[in-house]
């Protein structure tokens, strides 16, 4: 019987705990990703975000993908993106536009595929 409060007292610790932690998810906001600072940045409407490997955070334009190359670098484009069979990233033509591989590795992509970059990728404001 002496155990019960600290039971009690454990478990109400607990759901504090987790309350707390969902708060602050809640609060950041989906696709929202913590810079080398610990701040949170958040992408345009129907954009994403990631970190490059220094911390600095790079987005998608609204609809458009985001994936790190093989030098961990955001590269962006005008729809999903996706990696071939030899690691190069490419993104559909088209915003909001899908991007898959076929039987044979190669890139599918609505409106054809162009090759992702850096330079399409925002920087947010925050």
């Amino acid at each position: 019987m002496k155990t019960l409060p600290r039971m009690t007292l454990f478990a109400a610790t607990l759901l504090t705990v987790f309350a707390t932690i969902g708060a602050v998810q809640a609060q950041q906001g989906r696709g929202c990703v913590n810079d080398r600072y610990g701040n949170p940045q958040c992408p345009p409407p129907g954009g994403y975000c990631m970190a490059n490997i220094n911390g600095d955070i790079r987005c998608s334009t609204p609809g458009g993908g985001i994936l790190a190359d093989r030098y961990r670098t955001p590269v962006c484009g005008p729809g999903q993106c996706i990696a071939n069979r030899t690691g190069d990233i490419v993104c559909s033509g088209v915003t909001r536009g899908s991007a898959a591989l076929n039987i044979n590795g190669e890139p599918v992509c609505t409106g054809g595929c162009v090759a992702a970059s850096a330079e399409v990728c925002a920087v947010p404001v925050p």
